[in-house]
């Protein structure tokens, strides 16, 4: 009977566990506006990175980062700079971690400026992009 119920019981736990992560996992506004003239390219990776407003919080631009194929550098943190050439990461904002079709928001006074993945585990800078084309 165990070797019955308890692969059905895996099934469900990690289904339920996929749907928690989905429903905590922060989403854009039916009302949001993406940003077109925006853009950030980053120097060594490909991500979609989308900035858009939202009319209901018109104090931040949101920013949503999903990498095209995946990043093989372990425990980034996505970090915004108004540094060119930051080598010294104390001045640095930290936005989050890194994840999978993250949404992350800027305020207007960080729409110049540059995005910065940091691995954490190898304490180095993995990639940066410029924000470019934000009023």
């Amino acid at each position: 009977m165990l070797a019955v119920l308890l692969p059905a019981i895996i099934v469900v736990g990690l289904s339920d566990r996929q749907a928690l992560v989905r429903a905590n996992r922060p989403s854009l506004s039916q009302r949001a506006t993406r940003l077109s003239a925006a853009s950030a390219v980053w120097e060594k990776n490909i991500l979609t990175t989308e900035f858009s407003s939202d009319p209901s919080n018109p104090d931040t631009v949101q920013l949503f980062l999903k990498p095209v194929q995946e990043l093989r550098d372990p425990d980034l943190l996505l970090y915004w700079t108004a540094e060119a050439n930051a080598a010294d990461m104390s001045h640095a904002r930290l936005l989050g971690a890194l994840v999978q079709g993250g949404l992350y928001s800027l305020t207007h006074e960080e729409l110049r400026g540059h995005l910065i993945l940091y691995s954490l585990a190898h304490n180095a800078i993995v990639d940066r992009a410029k924000i470019e084309g934000l009023p």
